[in-house]
């Protein structure tokens, strides 16, 4: 009996090593780069990066700091294209108060979205992404 337990055992095992293995990290793309606006790195911002209607894969995104970005680990984008939305708030140096949760009286920095919405909300920015390490900059102007 403990062996028809083992052989079921292998069998599972081996079942998924083989179905894990054909939809490994090799279909999926990782992506690195710059992102400049007017001329400037882009301080502090998000990337995202959204399926096209005829792409498949998950939106993916990360943090831009001082002009640089990267989007690794587990989360990672399929092979496609994908509209890029790229977003920045600066400050406009006014305080305002913080609100809930906050004490009464406590100011913070007002903040605006610093990159035009053809960039972000309303993108026409594109990209292909293959299989394995891709590197896309963007430089985005206020013309």
């Amino acid at each position: 009996m403990c062996n028809t337990y083992r052989v079921i055992g292998l069998w599972i095992f081996l079942s998924c090593l083989i179905l894990s293995g054909g939809c490994g990290g090799g279909s999926q793309a990782s992506v690195a780069g710059k992102v400049t606006f007017d001329g400037q790195p882009v301080e502090n911002g998000l990337i995202t990066f959204v399926p096209s209607d005829k792409s498949k894969g998950p939106t993916a995104g990360a943090s831009i700091m001082n002009g640089n970005y990267k989007i690794e680990g587990t989360n990672l984008p399929s092979p496609g294209t994908y509209r890029v939305e790229i977003a920045a708030k600066i400050k406009t140096g006014k305080q305002i108060p913080a609100g809930s949760p906050s004490p009464p009286g406590t100011m913070i920095d007002q903040t605006i979205e610093g990159i035009p919405l053809k960039y972000n909300k309303n993108s026409t920015l594109t990209q292909e992404l293959k299989a394995g390490q891709n590197s896309c900059d963007f430089a985005l102007t206020s013309k």
